[in-house]
């Protein structure tokens, strides 16, 4: 309390401009992060079964595409422009556990089925996912 007697009026309106000029950067970096509605639209997702591509889903659709091969079955569901695998008949079930995912580089993976889920940017310009990768999830 002692030091609250000894500040001025000067002294408070420096601190308090200081603090709301604090919360300027704030404002710019949500900004800059926040995706635009044209980035999200070009979305895309690109399934692949044991290296081999199988799809190509857009996600700026909403769709169910269910994937059934020698007993291995996998639901994909998009909506609002995110993807996520709704259903599978593997015992850990992981790829449906890792939910919702929405941006360019992110993956759903399913290790018992070979099933692999990748987001891609349709802009190839931008897309740092472009970069030569052996996708294969299980050495032969």
């Amino acid at each position: 309390m002692h030091i609250l007697k000894k500040l001025k009026i000067g002294d408070y309106v420096i601190i308090l401009a200081l603090l709301v000029l604090s919360f300027f950067p704030l404002k710019y970096l949500s900004n800059k992060q926040a995706p635009t509605d044209a980035k999200k639209m070009q979305l895309y997702a690109v399934i692949r079964v044991n290296n081999q591509t199988v799809k190509k889903i857009s996600l700026a659709h909403n769709t169910v595409w269910r994937f059934n091969k020698d007993g291995e079955e996998n639901t994909v569901e998009v909506k609002n422009q995110r993807i996520r695998v709704v259903y599978a008949n593997c015992k850990d079930q992981l790829c449906v556990k890792q939910g919702w995912k929405d941006s360019a580089g992110q993956t759903i993976v399913c290790l018992p089925h070979k099933f692999l889920i990748e987001i891609k940017n349709g802009d190839k310009s931008k897309d740092s996912s472009n970069k030569k990768f052996d996708h294969t999830l299980v050495n032969p």
